[in-house]
């Protein structure tokens, strides 16, 4: 039999805290019969002047401060919910001991213990300026400031973490941060951390107090950034918890928290915020559209590409698109499918009905006007894929359609250095020299496809039909 509870718990002076406890059997595999008559008692008489146990479980009964639960059938759940209340004047920083004691018929009992300490410290963020025009190639402080909100200055470690996207690479030069990279650090689809953690004597804060960064952290800002985007937060850790993180160890001195005055710009209201930066960069986006003859007389496919080319690559935002193209497909052409699938690693990316400027609706056949959005980002000198299915009606071969790729809902200004190429006009049914597609190990193979309509009046932009790795992945 085991115990699973928390070692350390903390109460507000003035307030209360619901704490579960749980347990479970193990036989070795031996398949003896299972325990019956399951039995947490939870002693908490050494709390007395900092906090009361209450449990309103119809399984338990308390007699003073010890409460006993009970399971009688062994469907019952194995584990309780209870309430820890401050005692009135109870002094922050006082402590005492709940003792959990397990018994069960045919199964050997467990015991457990954990500190309950009155008062709870609560650390929040200071907010970190976002960063504009920031050069390419140059390296970028990261200052941050914490603020203890709560009545008990912090008796445990320290986490603080930073998690981008976007092309920021950290340095390694602190000894207590481990730092954590994709496989092409320094490209906008990869992400970066820094995980750093603090113990819990020479890095504690006080009740009121506000500490800084001994040093800020440094990042280089990477060729293909356009808007990097890094989130921070800061917790306490649990007693003997392991705070993951990165792979690579920093290599310096130690990164410590120095106490500091003043608001500096200001906190959050909890412990998490962002900052982005934003580079002296540029993501040309193009629209590109080609057709080839479906199976049956008047059925055709419709391939559009958002193509990127460069120099910056262009991500999104919290899943939101940074881009998307807008098709209107010609007179007497409507949808009737397309090829986007749920699957991680489909090509094609998704469509939606148009139902106004601001408005989309999920796929439907029958209509002439959608939206492609660009699911996670444009890699520079890649494209993304959609794939329309549709059916002309007779007598308007040649009507012509347009695509024109926009900037998406992630709001990340593109600095597109040209616009004459974010629009494409195509035809259905006008036969044209097909454009080559370039394979590599991320593109749809285009290989003995007969694409025979073009767009009309423009000229084809040749770009390979390149898959977008989605944001995050690592290999």
């Amino acid at each position: 039999m085991t115990i699973s509870a928390d070692e350390q718990i903390n109460v507000g002076s003035s307030g209360e805290r619901s704490v579960t406890v749980g347990w479970m059997f193990w036989d070795g595999g031996a398949q003896v019969p299972v325990p019956a008559n399951d039995s947490l008692v939870i002693d908490a008489r050494d709390l007395a002047g900092i906090a009361s146990v209450t449990a309103d479980d119809p399984r338990c009964a308390a007699e003073g401060r010890v409460v006993t639960c009970v399971n009688k059938e062994a469907s019952q759940s194995r584990s309780v919910e209870f309430t820890l209340r401050a005692d009135a004047g109870a002094a922050p920083g006082g402590s005492g001991t709940i003792t959990y004691t397990l018994t069960a018929d045919r199964a050997t009992g467990a015991t457990a213990k954990a500190k309950v300490v009155a008062g709870t410290p609560n650390l929040v963020v200071g907010r970190v300026p976002d960063v504009t025009h920031a050069g390419i190639g140059s390296r970028i402080s990261v200052p941050l400031r914490l603020r203890n909100t709560g009545d008990l200055a912090t008796d445990r470690r320290i986490m603080l973490r930073w998690e981008s996207v976007g092309g920021l690479v950290f340095d390694r030069k602190f000894s207590n941060c481990a730092y954590g990279e994709g496989d092409e650090p320094g490209e906008p689809g990869s992400r970066t951390s820094v995980t750093c953690v603090f113990t819990a004597s020479s890095d504690s804060v006080p009740a009121g107090g506000t500490v800084k960064l001994s040093s800020p952290l440094t990042a280089t800002v990477g060729k293909r950034v356009l808007t990097a985007v890094t989130d921070y937060s800061v917790r306490l850790l649990k007693p003997r918890e392991q705070p993951g993180g990165g792979s690579h160890q920093g290599t310096g001195p130690a990164l410590t928290l120095v106490r500091a005055s003043g608001a500096g710009g200001g906190f959050e209201h909890g412990a998490e915020g962002r900052f982005t930066v934003g580079a002296d960069n540029s993501a040309d986006l193009a629209a590109d559209a080609t057709a080839q003859r479906g199976r049956r007389a008047g059925e055709w496919i419709l391939d559009i590409n958002a193509v990127n080319h460069g120099p910056a690559s262009a991500y999104g935002i919290d899943d939101k698109p940074v881009a998307v193209v807008d098709v209107v497909l010609p007179k007497g052409v409507v949808a009737t499918g397309t090829a986007h699938t749920e699957e991680e690693d489909s090509p094609y990316g998704p469509c939606l009905l148009r139902i106004s400027s601001t408005t989309t609706a999920p796929f439907e056949a029958g209509h002439r006007h959608y939206v492609c959005t660009v699911p996670f980002g444009v890699a520079a000198g890649k494209s993304q894929l959609f794939e329309l299915w549709v059916k002309s009606a007779e007598g308007y071969d040649d009507a012509k359609g347009r695509a024109t790729v926009r900037p998406g809902p992630a709001g990340i200004p593109l600095h597109d250095p040209d616009a004459s190429n974010d629009s494409i006009a195509f035809a259905i049914g006008t036969p044209a020299t097909p454009t080559a597609a370039t394979p590599s190990g991320d593109t749809m193979n285009a290989t003995g496809r007969t694409l025979i309509a073009t767009a009309a009046g423009a000229v084809l932009l040749g770009a390979a039909v390149l898959v977008v790795r989605r944001r995050g992945r690592t290999r």
